[in-house]
């Protein structure tokens, strides 16, 4: 979860073939009033003078570059560059088998303070391949000053990178640059009205409201009620479909079904019966039901007006699975496979896991060897019977040893384009991406997927393993980086999430009538930093969720949090210096996580029978290299305190830490309660930190407490 700054403007990358800007006999373009000169060529063949874990040589006008660690950077001057109507462009060519992500950019003053502007990665190149990127929108402004402007460009985070890059050019924006610029300004403008529609529809006095939506087992039962102010004389009742978005005017095929309601004498009460049997496509996860009002006036064409906002049906499935163990500040741990025994779970007290699954390539319309068929929603499906047994083992392992598990749904994302069950505007600037709702085939993979997972997971086959918990997706105020839906406004993107959030639930607890849906947040609470339409407050998602539940109908979703510290490379978190006590605190982390605790309690926060709603801390973890003492005393302090606030906390019923073992490929960051695997150490080493985690909630735990408490040097609102 390391964080950066990701540019906002768009970048081309394709296979070389550039042409030259047409220039004058002078060798300047005009471009309206102002003269500019065609392009300017930068020369990198001296850089290595001024670089960072890198190996820099040239030869015959290519400038190549070798990473040597995980830290490689280099300075360079950007000419000043004059202010014109089209933009400017930093082009050049590269080869690059391994390709580069993590491109960094930082200019001007304060150029070696961390804070960075992402760049769009480079992906891998086995030919010279040209990548190209507007430079008007990189934060300092670059454009319009009469002086170089210092630059430093970091190629990533790993160690042997090879790149060979060429025709280094900054040059105004081409006309086909200019055309994308304009339909991507045209898309900006229908997401703009869109977010409008969706804030309208969400804050809306509508003048009618469904009460509740119940079936009976042969009909869909819809009871509502009119404001004493309104005066409604017929109205009728129409499905809108998973793939709709609920603020938009309903579709000619959402218009075709009309089921009449009655309204009762004092014309206040309003209700509707559906046949639907089951198997129905009106009992799909997915639909909900709206009000509507044709015009008085039959000679018109006025198309009916909505007078309800949506809602979807109330679940009370009654499947016979056994209720989840209670728990609070239960101990659980992350990454959980099979290469971990059950013995060895239970000997470290685990009570919950979490397991990462991946929802895209579960599910085929077509036969595939290995494969099984099976019926959903009227058609044949088949599932992918060796990536579910595989899936088996890891679910298996953790439930065997005792702990509930929580399944995160994961659709990862591909340089060759998003999988069919991808979002559309999806890209592979990160690393996950949110589903595809947007059309009816779709959603209907989706489903299947999901339809697979709730059944095979519900408890009623030991084989399998069993999962309560569904946590949906990653991150998704990080969405950039951990659900990617390309650029969204917070209103598209959630109204996107919350649908998937139900598609979720009712998969699942169709099933198991004790699974529930959790949004995953990071620990940037309220943080004003986000990037446009790529990244949002925590906060403020939670808030668009509880509205939502409250205006389309409540269902029982939960809260997966990561408080990891203010910086993931110092374990001491009663250090951090962005928390407050408060809801309007920059950070929530373990020091401070009495605050989440508190939101939960609000009244607003609870279920609508006032229950409160459980919160897992599904992801964290605390930095210590194993040469280093001093990290692994800080390591094993912090998470004896952290049970000392998680305790206080009852809201909380689980902390997965994050992880068991050291990882390679985590930016250096050694998280793990053992450090890296080797021959010898298959699991790693074991750090102090994996005694201590098997002492909490024993009787160890006292004595432990009385040899790191030094570390955190007395009160610290524990």
């Amino acid at each position: 979860m390391f964080r950066t700054f990701v540019l906002t403007s768009w970048l081309v990358i394709s296979p070389l073939g550039f042409v030259p800007c047409p220039a004058n006999e002078g060798g300047q373009n005009e471009i309206g009033s102002t003269t500019i000169r065609d392009e300017y060529r930068l020369d990198w063949s001296g850089v290595g003078d001024r670089a960072n874990q890198l190996r820099v040589s040239q030869r015959d006008g290519v400038v190549s570059f070798l990473t040597l660690g995980n830290d490689p950077f280099f300075y360079f001057q950007l000419p000043p560059l004059p202010t014109a109507e089209r933009d400017w462009i930093l082009e050049l060519e590269y080869f690059c088998t391994d390709g580069i992500r993590g491109i960094e950019w930082r200019s001007g003053r304060g150029i070696h303070r961390p804070a960075a502007t992402a760049l769009p990665k480079m992906p891998s190149a086995e030919g010279w391949t040209k990548y190209a990127f507007a430079l008007n929108e990189l934060p300092p402004d670059v454009i319009g000053g009469d002086a170089e402007v210092p630059v430093r460009i970091d190629w990533g985070s790993r160690s042997g990178i090879q790149l060979q890059v060429r025709g280094i050019v900054v040059r105004p924006m081409n006309d086909s640059e200019l055309r994308q610029r304009e339909e991507a300004a045209q898309r900006t403008s229908q997401k703009t009205a869109l977010a409008e529609r969706i804030n309208d529809y969400r804050s809306r006095r509508w003048p009618a409201k469904i009460d509740s939506i119940e079936f009976d087992g042969e009909r869909i039962q819809v009871a509502g009620t009119f404001s004493p102010s309104t005066a409604i004389r017929s109205a009728f009742l129409i499905a809108r479909h998973p793939d709709s978005v609920s603020a938009d005017p309903p579709t000619t095929e959402e218009l075709a079904q009309r089921w009449p309601v009655t309204i009762d004498r004092a014309g206040r009460r309003v209700t509707a019966r559906i046949v639907s049997p089951v198997g129905s496509s009106w009992l799909d996860a997915g639909v909900r039901f709206q009000l509507f009002q044709q015009s008085d006036d039959a000679a018109t064409s006025t198309p009916p007006t909505a007078i309800s906002a949506a809602r979807y049906l109330d679940w009370n499935p009654d499947a016979d699975v056994r209720p989840t163990k209670t728990l609070s500040a239960a101990k659980g741990l992350t990454c959980i496979t099979s290469r971990f025994s059950p013995d060895q779970l239970r000997a470290l007290g685990i009570q919950h896991a979490s397991v990462n699954i991946v929802v895209s390539g579960l599910v085929s319309e077509t036969a595939r060897p290995g494969w099984e068929p099976f019926e959903f929603n009227g058609r044949t499906w088949w599932s992918n019977q060796p990536r579910l047994r595989h899936q088996d083992r890891d679910i298996r392992t953790a439930t065997d040893a005792g702990a509930v598990v929580a399944g995160i749904l994961l659709i990862p994302t591909s340089s060759r384009g998003p999988s069919p069950i991808a979002h559309p505007e999806s890209t592979d600037a990160g690393t996950y991406a949110m589903p595809n709702l947007t059309d009816r085939q779709a959603v209907a993979r989706y489903c299947a997927a999901l339809h697979v997972l709730g059944q095979r997971y519900s408890g009623n086959d030991s084989a399998h393993g069993r999962v309560d918990h569904w946590i949906v997706h990653n991150e998704v105020d990080y969405g950039w980086q951990w659900t990617n839906m390309g650029e969204q406004p917070v209103e598209v993107f959630m109204d996107h999430y919350v649908r998937s959030m139900r598609l979720v639930d009712a998969a699942t607890r169709r099933f198991n009538p004790h699974a529930r849906a959790f949004i995953s947040l990071t620990h940037r609470w309220n943080t004003t930093d986000n990037q446009h339409w790529k990244t949002y407050a925590p906060k403020e998602l939670l808030e668009r969720l509880i509205q939502d539940s409250r205006l389309e109908g409540d269902f029982p979703w939960g809260v997966a949090y990561h408080p990891y510290p203010q910086s993931l490379w110092k374990a001491d978190f009663w250090n951090d210096t962005h928390v407050s006590d408060d809801f309007e605190t920059r950070l929530i982390t373990i020091k401070n996580l009495q605050v989440l605790d508190r939101f939960m309690h609000l009244p607003s926060s609870r279920t609508v029978d006032g229950r409160l709603r459980p919160v897992i801390c599904s992801e964290q973890g605390f930095h210590a290299d194993e040469d280093d003492p001093q990290q692994l005393r800080t390591q094993a302090a912090a998470l004896l305190l952290t049970w000392k606030k998680l305790r206080q906390c009852p809201s909380i019923i689980a902390f997965d830490y994050h992880r068991p073992s050291d990882h390679p490929n985590e930016g250096g960051l050694r998280l793990g309660l053992r450090g890296l695997p080797t021959p010898t150490h298959p699991l790693g080493a074991e750090k102090p930190a994996w005694d201590v985690f098997s002492a909490i909630g024993t009787d160890r735990e006292a004595e432990m407490i009385r040899r790191y408490q030094p570390e955190w040097k007395g009160d610290v609102g524990e």
